[in-house]
């Protein structure tokens, strides 16, 4: 009798210390929204200004939020870089949540594996839930590997940088302020 081929899959560990740069890379952008938050309030006290945004749980409601304070103060020339901004920061918050709801795990084209050759091609991914809808029909939404997640946590520093730099460019006068 033959003994059982041994299969060593690849180490998790990686992974998931790349989920935890994503989440503190994107608590960036959400901290520099309430720098943005109130420029764009300017003259109501900042504090009042981060106390009202943090009772926003949800950063789509912290979103609309800004959109819409944005939208009556700022000029005609600032809105579109705001409005890009804003576009960005939504599409960050949609991978966002995938990063903080989804698995990892080991990934073979969303199908059962019944091969020593099948297991070694497994790889670390992050993916939707196992019992999902999507994962059920077995047309789930693209997997992240760790290069999107290293990927996502550099472009969302990129991105609270860019808030940052917007945020300072708001003249307090652009809402009744000195």
């Amino acid at each position: 009798m033959t003994e059982p081929e041994v299969v060593e899959l690849a180490d998790l560990v990686p992974m998931r210390t790349e989920i935890g740069n994503c989440i503190a890379a994107f608590s960036m952008v959400e901290s520099t929204l309430s720098l943005l938050y109130g420029n764009l309030m300017h003259p109501a006290p900042r504090q009042l200004c981060f106390l009202t945004l943090d009772e926003a749980r949800h950063i789509e409601t912290k979103c609309r939020i800004i959109k819409a304070v944005g939208q009556i103060v700022l000029s005609a020339q600032d809105l579109p870089v705001f409005k890009n901004i804003m576009k960005r920061v939504q599409h960050k918050a949609a991978v966002r949540h995938k990063i903080a709801h989804w698995h990892v795990g080991h990934w073979h084209k969303n199908q059962p594996v019944s091969t020593v050759k099948e297991m070694r091609q497994m790889e670390p991914r992050l993916m939707p839930a196992y019992f999902s809808v999507k994962n059920l029909d077995f047309s789930p939404d693209e997997t992240l590997v760790i290069s999107d997640l290293k990927d996502f946590a550099a472009g969302s520093a990129k991105l609270a940088n860019d808030i940052i730099e917007f945020a300072s460019r708001i003249p307090p006068s652009v809402n009744g302020g000195d």
